[in-house]
Order: C-alpha cells, then sequence, then structure tokens
C-alpha cells in the first residue's frame, strides 16, 4: 500500500466518530495535493460497476468505485452512513430520489459531478448513480460509519431489499 495512502487512512481515522461533510471534504482535498496512489484499486468489470474496498475498520470505511459506460448503482440509500465523494476520473451522473408517504420512491433531480468535484450524501439520501458518458469514471468513497447496510429501491413497488456488506476477503487494512 503506498505510503501517501496509508497516512490517509490514519488520518480518517482519527477523526471524531461523526465527523462534518466539511471534514470529510477536507480530507479528501489533503489526499489529492499529495497526489496519493490508489492505481491497485482501480479496477473495471464487464458485469457491472465495481466496488473495491480500499480500508474498512469500525469507524470509517474508504471504497474507490469503478464504472465502465453505461453503468450504474441501484436505487440505494446508505443505511446509517454519511458519505463524501471525491470524482478522480469521468462525469458521474447522480440521480436522487424522494421517498412518498405510500412507500413508492420518485425521481426528484438529476446532477453530473466532474473530475475533482465532490458529492455528499446524508442519512436521508436516495440515489442512483451511473456513467452516462464515454469515458471510464474512477470515484473514491469514504463513508462514516462504514458501509455495512443499504436498502435497494425500485420504481415499481413500495418494497425494499437489504443489501448486507461482505468484508471478508477484504485486505490491507
Amino acid at each position: 500500500m503506498d505510503i501517501n495512502l496509508r497516512a490517509f487512512i490514519n488520518r480518517l481515522e482519527s477523526l471524531p466518530d461523526n465527523p462534518s461533510h466539511d471534514g470529510l471534504k477536507k480530507c479528501l482535498r489533503e489526499m489529492d495535493g499529495r497526489q496519493v496512489s490508489i492505481d491497485e484499486y482501480v479496477n473495471f468489470s464487464e458485469q457491472g460497476y465495481k466496488r473495491n474496498v480500499v480500508h474498512v475498520s469500525s469507524r470509517c470505511e474508504i471504497s474507490v468505485l469503478c464504472f465502465q459506460t453505461g453503468q450504474h448503482t441501484p436505487i440505494h440509500d446508505h443505511g446509517d452512513s454519511i458519505g463524501v465523494t471525491i470524482i478522480r476520473q469521468g462525469t458521474m451522473t447522480e440521480e436522487l430520489f424522494d421517498r412518498q408517504p405510500t412507500g413508492m420512491i420518485v425521481s426528484t433531480f438529476t446532477r453530473r459531478f466532474q473530475t475533482e468535484e465532490f458529492s455528499c450524501v446524508n442519512l436521508t439520501t436516495i440515489h442512483r448513480v451511473s456513467n452516462a458518458h464515454s469515458e471510464g469514471l474512477v470515484m473514491i468513497n469514504i463513508y462514516f460509519p462504514p458501509l455495512t447496510v443499504m436498502n435497494f429501491y425500485n420504481l415499481e413497488n413500495a418494497s425494499v431489499e437489504k443489501w448486507v456488506a461482505d468484508y471478508s476477503g477484504v485486505k490491507g487494512t
């Protein structure tokens, strides 16, 4: 693991239990200023977007997400985690959703983030992330606490599917 990446992880681990989005953005800016290498975690898949976990502890998670053109996440929330994303390469398209009293979700807004821009996720965010552009999309995501449970939503009915993280194969943390 890159020495600067290890220092970045140590910096995140030293943050308070409930860091602010501004505090997380500051850490990411510091990381980019030091040109922390994430090359070993940039890994694309033909089967769908790829979530490459760099570090996970009881306090936080760092993952590198890689999307080829046309790939997207399910519509989801982030459970009990807040997060911040920095775009390292490409353009991220994010579609936001609101949950209606009936339990159904509706699309409310779409926005795009370019290289070096930040996106924040709070406890009420429901969204879908995609790469609708011609180059690969690489993002660094930080979650406090780690992303252990997410809810997956759909546009057809009010059912919600739970996703539970499996960190058993994660090394180097």
